[in-house]
């Protein structure tokens, strides 16, 4: 039988995300690191097309623009690769990715494109995959795949692939806020900042506190900036100075709450309703110069 409809083409949006929270407390005897972490989604997207061809054949990619992320390592291909294991299907497909999040930014870009090629590729099969089963496909092809099934606000665990909800207080609390995000010309390596992270980077010495910490932001115990942290901090301020004055000379001046977006060289400010964001963006872009990204967006 068939895999596929009728339907030969499908767009789907592929958000960004941010880890409001990312507690890191220790290595696994797998090589991986213990995390717990609440991811929420943005208001920026890639779009993924997907064509499905009557012949046999391989998987396409075409990023234009990007024609570094064209090859068999990026993860919209692995999600392809892995999906045909478990349909057999072996029509070609080709996939193009029109990028509007920013690479090792620490955005998730490339993972919720590999979710988008998933979602895109079941939304055409005629028996669809159940969401268990799209799950078990997203944390073979990335550690933080799984989170961009989930709507919204999640927790994620272990290194990434075990997913919640988030309790509905705190996503009505976060929807729609406005926040700047601002990247530096260059990118950073995921490996590269976990191998560089140490042991007294980790903000709690146990999982159980990272869990109490977040349980407390659930019951409105805590606001959104006590609540925002992110471990990685300390490899990428220790490689990258200029990241952390940044983020400094913004609490300082303009007393911002800022946070580094996960592994990446991405920085997130929440936006507060009355400030007038001009003075901010003119600092960064005199201090960081060309070649930067710039966005003002908002929470989803």
């Amino acid at each position: 039988m068939p895999v596929f409809s009728g339907i030969r083409n499908v767009s789907v949006p592929a958000p960004a995300k941010v880890n409001l929270f990312l507690s890191v407390s220790g290595r696994r005897k797998d090589g991986f690191h213990e995390l717990l972490t609440v991811i929420a989604k943005l208001n920026l997207y890639d779009l993924v097309t997907l064509e499905v061809h009557d012949q046999p054949g391989g998987t396409h990619i075409l990023c234009p623009g990007h024609s570094e992320l064209e090859n068999s390592e990026n993860l919209a291909v692995r999600a392809v690769n892995i999906w045909r294991s478990v349909t057999g299907s072996d029509q070609r497909i080709s996939i193009t990715i029109n990028k509007k999040i920013p690479v090792q930014a620490g955005l998730g870009g490339g993972s919720s494109d590999a979710v988008a090629t998933l979602l895109g590729l079941n939304a055409m099969m005629q028996e669809k995959l159940s969401l268990q089963g799209l799950l078990e496909i997203a944390t073979q092809v990335g550690s933080d795949c799984a989170s961009f099934l989930m709507p919204g606000l999640c927790v994620a665990s272990g290194r990434g692939e075990k997913v919640r909800e988030v309790d509905i207080a705190s996503r009505a609390e976060l929807v729609g806020k406005k926040v700047l995000l601002f990247k530096p010309g260059l990118g950073f390596s995921t490996a590269q900042i976990f191998g560089n992270l140490k042991s007294s980077d980790y903000g709690f010495t146990s999982l159980a506190f990272a869990e109490q910490e977040i349980e407390k932001w659930e019951k409105g115990e805590t606001t959104l900036s006590q609540f925002m942290r992110n471990d990685l901090e300390a490899p990428v301020f220790r490689k990258f100075v200029f990241v952390e004055a940044m983020i400094q000379e913004l609490k300082e001046r303009f007393q911002l709450d800022v946070l580094l977006c996960g592994s990446g060289s991405c920085c997130l400010s929440l936006i507060p309703d009355e400030l007038d964001i001009n003075p901010v963006r003119n600092l960064i872009e005199e201090s960081w110069g060309s070649g930067i990204f710039m966005a003002e967006t908002h929470f989803i």
